[in-house]
């Protein structure tokens, strides 16, 4: 491959070569007559690099071993750094080249993101939504359908960034937790082509340092938010920024001869980007402290194998290998569907062994890729990117995009039962399942929440008029040294206002109450006077937070008993729950539907679902387990 020039204009170089390559760091190339293992072409002075898809393929590799077993490589998750850098180069260029020939259009340009995102980005999700549906526990489904509306709403990144950090969060549960790096694309190419365009009219002299000076900043933020705010850090346009830009950086470098290097200086550089990359792979972990300095190993390594080299080096060589191509080509669709597998797998099958779970992972993933990429991906690519076909294109973008929000939302509404602290404010969320006049109010936090669903199901057949004011992570509970919470006052007017027959309060007491039994007691003698029957639900059981499906797959097994200082605790908050009874205030004993008498803490059902949605928490399975005697209780006295 010959090292570029700064021949022709920058439309030469960029519109008529990197129109061939990937539209962005997923793409394929848009050249009808390239194959799998198309060897270099040459077209005007700029050339198809087959090394490109290799790099890609390396990336996705990288994050798809990573993802597998996180000790085989424990820094594969950088793969996603790498493909930034690739979007930014890749779509700058050709940005460029029809800036500089008066022939960019902004409609055409998400003309081509919709026509390579959108069909397979959708078709994954639904499938996704559809696995979820016949694997999930409610719970784990709502969240799906949560993730699948911000997802195609572009928001993913923001979403999971508020569920936790990237490599915290239960795997297995979050099937979308790959597409958040989609999401911070996504949203870069809604941002990008109109700044480009802006600073190309009035600063064309100054195009790179201002680039560079942008990017210079988004690195500084980083920096400063991995150590402040790491999650947001991670997650964040603004603090990945750098990252896309300094492909963007190289692209225009490029598209003006710059930077004229030697050929044993250019062939250096790239074999140094193929150790920076390598070494990324190895060196770099997982954990809060990443972005960081870190970053840096994978972005400059991947500029490394960017810039033009000369023919015949050993890093282009390698990545332009016929199983490296092959894979390049189709990495969009590998990415995409490799994380919803492994996460339906092993949620359904954490009792298997890990060479079962292993084979289908692998097997599954690359034969749904390559169906994808050749029944989905490139036909729809080509048909949605004609220029005739604009209008079309838009149109199923937008029916997309609201079939997955309103199907997401959906879901998640019918599987999650649980209001926000606005929702309080405003009468709390209320389901009127008839005429009759009875009614009952859910108050509490997450472990009040937990009870939702089933306690929709009761009222449902019941007849009952539901309103739901538990708050997860909320504090429903008056305090005893000073002002009170926001949402204490407003679950006070709620009840006062209406009235309820039976009034159902559940809280994650051993924490609630620790050091602090009256604010219950405040509770309860404000409640009872608007109440016809105060219903409160002692703790169940607490798990050891090593007890769960991840630690199931690597061998534990029941039996499985609370630690002791928790369960000592828990006892003594229950006992205090119980002198609570009287009058019109009853306590239901959960807790002992969840432990046998030798403190096994029950895990499963007959049925062999798991009970605990967390350590913490009840599943819906859980919840229902008690649904007998939470009918009998919302029945009585009414």
């Amino acid at each position: 491959m010959g090292r570029w020039s700064g021949a022709g204009t920058v439309a030469d170089v960029c519109e008529k070569g990197m129109r061939l390559c990937m539209m962005s760091s997923f793409e394929s190339s848009d050249h009808k007559s390239q194959t799998l293992y198309a060897p270099a072409v040459k077209h005007g002075s700029l050339e198809y690099r087959p090394a490109i898809d290799g790099l890609r393929a390396l990336a996705v590799l990288s994050v798809f071993v990573f993802h597998l077993n996180h000790k085989w490589l424990v820094g594969g998750f950088v793969g996603v750094d790498i493909f930034f850098v690739i979007s930014g180069y890749l779509i700058t260029s050709i940005i460029c080249g029809e800036i500089q020939s008066n022939s960019f259009s902004i409609r055409r340009f998400y003309q081509r993101r919709i026509a390579r995102i959108f069909p397979a980005f959708f078709t994954v999700g639904l499938a996704t939504l559809l696995g979820a549906y016949y694997v999930y526990s409610p719970q784990d489904l709502a969240s799906t359908g949560a993730n699948l509306s911000a997802a195609a709403l572009s928001l993913a990144n923001v979403k999971l960034m508020f569920q936790g950090n990237y490599f915290q969060i239960s795997p297995d549960a979050q099937p979308f937790l790959h597409y958040w790096s989609l999401s911070v694309e996504e949203q870069f190419y809604l941002i990008f082509p109109l700044v480009l365009l802006g600073m190309f009219k009035l600063f064309r002299k100054r195009l790179i340092l201002l680039l560079a000076i942008i990017g210079a900043g988004s690195f500084l933020a980083s920096l400063w938010m991995t150590h402040s705010k790491p999650v947001w850090a991670f997650y964040l346009l603004p603090t990945r920024a750098w990252e896309l830009l300094a492909g963007c950086v190289l692209a225009i470098s490029a598209s003006k001869g710059k930077p004229k290097l030697q050929p044993a200086i250019s062939k250096l550089i790239s074999l140094l980007g193929l150790v920076l990359v390598l070494a990324s792979f190895v060196f770099i972990h997982e954990g809060e402290e990443f972005l960081g300095f870190w970053a840096l190993l994978p972005v400059i390594g991947t500029v490394g194998l960017l810039m033009p080299v000369s023919t015949g080096t050993a890093s282009e060589k390698l990545l332009a290998s016929g199983f490296l191509v092959a894979v390049g080509q189709m990495s969009y669709s590998l990415y995409l569907w490799h994380w919803p597998i492994f996460s339906l797998i092993d949620y359904k099958m954490y009792l298997a062994s890990e060479p079962i779970r292993l084979v289908l992972k692998i097997g599954l993933s690359f034969f749904a890729a390559i169906m994808s990429y050749w029944l989905i991906e490139n036909p729809a690519r080509i048909w949605l990117n004609k220029k005739a076909n604009m209008l079309p294109a838009y149109a199923a973008m937008g029916c997309a995009v609201v079939i997955c929000v309103s199907l997401g939302y959906n879901v998640r509404k019918a599987n999650y039962v649980n209001a926000e602290l606005s929702d309080v404010h405003s009468g709390g969320v209320v389901f009127d399942f008839g005429n009759n006049a009875k009614s009952v109010i859910l108050m509490g936090d997450s472990n009040g929440s937990m009870y939702g669903k089933v306690m929709k199901s009761i009222c449902s057949e019941l007849g009952y008029k539901l309103t739901v004011i538990s708050v997860a992570a909320g504090d429903p509970l008056p305090s005893s040294k000073g002002k009170s919470s926001q949402l204490w006052r407003d679950s006070l007017e709620v009840v006062n206002r209406e009235k309820p027959d039976c009034l159902v309060l559940a809280c994650a007491w051993e924490s609630k109450l620790r050091n602090d039994e009256d604010r219950l007691e405040m509770a309860v003698n404000a409640l009872k006077p608007s109440v016809g029957h105060l219903v409160i639900l002692n703790q169940p059981p607490i798990l050891p937070d090593n007890v769960n499906r991840a630690l199931i797959r690597d061998g534990a097994r029941p039996p499985f008993f609370e630690n002791a200082e928790t369960h000592r605790r828990r006892l003594q908050t229950n006992k205090f729950l119980q002198s609570l009874a009287a009058d019109n205030c009853s306590i239901i004993d959960i807790a002992s539907n969840f432990q046998k008498p030798d403190g096994e803490v029950l895990f499963l059902d007959e049925k062999g679902r798991l009970l605990y949605q967390d350590a913490r928490h009840l599943s819906d399975f859980g919840a229902d387990f008690i649904r007998s005697e939470l009918k009998s209780a919302i029945e009585s006295n009414n």
